[in-house]
């Protein structure tokens, strides 16, 4: 019951914020930043040659995702916005179970991707160099957020939360006729604080142990 709490307490975080971006007017202050404006710039759509403008709820995302492995269980399933022409973040639930991904344990992880664009024009015209951080958030029946009481102080790091870095790249090709502006396809490799710590402190923990890779699909909304 706490985990689940913790669980709601996050995601008001990450909701609370934005609620306050959509209540807000732009056309009542000359002080609003950038960023609402962008929110609430009037946008344009041709259909059957009549053009329709409208404007955007912050609320819709930009994209959505599915991702097999890397650190946030088998599968994961996401969506994210476009805050800026190189910084996306995206919000990612995945699942670990025994008939879904071999597990012993059942793992849910809420993981926040934080993805940068490595350069501002794609290589080749389709590759995308990334690079970022996740926090990852993890609920199983061995993970703590405190050290039990059984535990020698500091014999253990908690392991319900983590932050990952990680680096990759995206292929994404633009679509015509369909109901999505582009898709993408994306490998990634990351590695665990705590494991990199563990690299960095012993000789026992070798690099290439350390690391994981991920593949997904990324489409992106008109």
């Amino acid at each position: 019951m706490k985990q689940r709490y913790i669980l709601y307490f996050i995601i008001a975080l990450l909701v609370l914020p934005l609620k306050g971006v959509a209540q807000a007017d732009p056309s009542q202050s000359n002080e609003q930043s950038a960023f609402l404006h962008d929110v609430y710039r009037e946008r344009t759509k041709v259909i059957k040659n009549d053009t329709v403008t409208y404007k955007a709820r912050w609320f819709i995302p930009d994209q959505y995702k599915v991702q097999y492995a890397g650190g946030i269980g088998f599968m994961s399933v996401g969506f994210g916005y476009q805050i800026s022409p190189r910084y996306s973040p995206a919000l990612y639930y995945g699942y670990l179970g025994e008939s879904f991904g071999g597990s012993i344990n059942t793992v849910h992880t809420v993981s926040l991707k934080n993805t940068f664009l490595l350069t501002r024009q794609p290589l080749w015209g389709v590759l995308n160099p990334t690079a970022g951080i996740s926090v990852n958030w993890g609920h199983t029946n061995n993970t703590f957020d405190r050290l039990p009481e059984h535990y020698p102080e500091k014999y253990y790091f908690q392991n319900k939360i983590h932050f990952a870095p990680f680096v990759g790249g995206e292929l994404k090709f633009n679509l015509k006729r369909s109901a999505f502006e582009a898709w993408g396809i994306y490998a990634e490799v990351s590695a665990l604080d705590a494991y990199l710590l563990e690299c960095i402190r012993t000789s026992y923990v070798k690099p290439h142990m350390i690391l994981s890779t991920a593949v997904g699909v990324t489409f992106y909304l008109k």
